[in-house]
């Protein structure tokens, strides 16, 4: 009996774009285990380092996800190249296929949902376009890294979430049979 393949999918984007959504959509439909970097950050946010620690605790429990077999998808920015060169690491370590899932809006869809969010929702969730705009001007550019073709798929989240989900599963497939 073959086994399929492991996949490590790794959501990428900014605050607001919807990568959350997708994320949780898509763990749904799979019935893949869902690591959200915000879930751990929450619990590590008031100690030093806090979100150095979140990512670091993220990966741990992915490649523990990983080592068993299982494919994972990891929700968070993405932000820094070094994410992508640990789940590169990662794929390759436990021969798990990988896609990055980039998510991206008009921007001023992005703008209103950004100023839409709640502002009780998360001590840690960017709110607003300003402090957005402020936020990007920190990371410089930052997140513009190059991503192997292969790995990487940019999804427009003003389509119906059960449309994208179609469409990654799809590319998942095609993955596969390769």
């Amino acid at each position: 009996m073959t086994q399929s393949p492991t996949y490590l999918i790794a959501m990428k984007g900014h605050p607001a774009t919807g990568k959350s959504a997708l994320a949780y959509a898509l763990a749904r439909s799979l019935r893949w285990p869902l690591i959200d970097k915000d879930d751990i950050k929450d619990h590590t946010l008031d100690l030093p380092d806090g979100n150095v620690l979140a990512y670091s605790i993220m990966w741990q429990l992915v490649e523990r996800q990983l080592g068993l077999g299982v494919s994972v998808i990891v929700d968070s920015p993405l932000s820094y190249p070094i994410g992508y060169t640990t789940a590169c690491t990662l794929a390759e370590q436990y021969q798990a296929r990988l896609l990055v899932v980039e998510t991206y809006l008009d921007e001023e869809i992005w703008r209103a949902r950004l100023e839409a969010r709640p502002a009780g929702e998360s001590t840690h969730k960017i709110r607003g376009w300003q402090t957005m705009q402020a936020l990007l001007q920190i990371y410089n550019d930052c997140w513009r890294y190059a991503i192997q073709p292969e790995h990487h798929v940019r999804v427009d989240t003003t389509q119906p979430l059960y449309q994208i989900v179609h469409l990654l599963k799809a590319r998942i497939v095609e993955s596969a049979c390769r």
